[in-house]
């Protein structure tokens, strides 16, 4: 679990785009990389800053990885491999994010990336190329909003790459929603399922300092999307018509792209039993 504070001087909108499940296998693969372009000049044009979901490329899945380990390969072939990997690690670089260097709060890891034998893996590259810090597994970001006057409020995203899968659009909203008792967070964000979600729920609890009362606040849960085909005309494996994992398991198709969050930091005053008392209670919105 990583922890990461991000101070913003400024209690104007923030906004925030997760981008995740690129799975970048070449340029003639299965990513729709006109619809990721597309979306992260959206994201650049408003301002956005990224988060990275996992699953940059596609070269390996977990069992792959293990096979490769245990491989009794020389030197020269495992180095053919590790350059291949790089590779889609560059080109998905030139192709559409680096636009967006210098712009990410972090890149988490997925399941798809390599484990390179100087130590490091693919995910690790493309955060040096995007001068971006590694969030490991599953991370707190910590959107520290003050202004002058000292007024300062929190918004806290917890993000993990996800785990296990659906076929419901409202699938990562169901798995988040499991996790939520166990985690305090204004906004939790998964991927893997490759579903743009966005549900809120709410939470009530007792404020005690000053005059007691009720705050409510509101919980999004947000599934990041996906930009990576499961359905492509006339697929081949070799020379051998057939479809992509998702069409061989009759996985429903997924509506690509990504969400786009919308933070206000806003502190309400309200006379509360003749009291004046300050309430921190930002507005927080999705766009699917």
């Amino acid at each position: 679990m990583q922890l990461l504070r991000v101070d913003i001087p400024s209690f104007k909108p923030y906004r925030v785009m997760p981008i995740g499940d690129i799975q970048w296998d070449g340029k003639d693969g299965a990513t729709a990389l006109h619809l990721l372009q597309q979306s992260i000049q959206v994201g650049l044009e408003r301002g956005a800053h990224f988060v990275g979901m996992g699953d940059y490329i596609d070269p390996f899945s977990p069992s792959n990885r293990q096979r490769l380990e245990g491989a009794a390969l020389y030197d020269t072939a495992r180095g053919v491999i590790d350059n291949q990997g790089v590779q889609l690690v560059e080109e998905l670089y030139e192709e559409a994010l680096a636009p967006t260097r210098n712009r990410w709060l972090g890149l988490l890891e997925g399941h798809h990336f390599m484990q390179l034998r100087e130590g490091d893996t693919t995910d690790q590259r493309l955060c040096k190329l995007l001068n971006a810090p590694h969030l490991g597994t599953c991370a707190f970001i910590g959107l520290r909003f003050s202004r002058h006057g000292g007024k300062v409020g929190y918004v806290v995203l917890w993000v993990h790459h996800g785990a296990g899968s659906g076929q419901r659009a409202s699938a990562p909203a169901t798995k988040l929603e499991t996790i939520t008792p166990y985690w305090e967070a204004d906004v939790f964000i998964m991927g893997h399922m490759t579903k743009q979600a966005a549900v809120p729920i709410n939470r009530v609890y007792p404020v005690w300092h000053g005059t007691p009362h009720l705050s409510h606040r509101k919980k999004l849960l947000v599934g990041s999307g996906g930009f990576s085909k499961g359905y492509i005309e006339y697929a081949k494996q070799g020379q051998t018509p057939r479809g992509s994992y998702v069409e061989q398991k009759m996985l429903n198709p997924a509506a690509l792209g990504c969400p786009l969050i919308t933070i206000i930091p806003h502190i309400r005053n309200e006379r509360l039993n003749g009291v004046r008392t300050e309430i921190w209670e930002p507005q927080i919105t999705v766009e699917v």
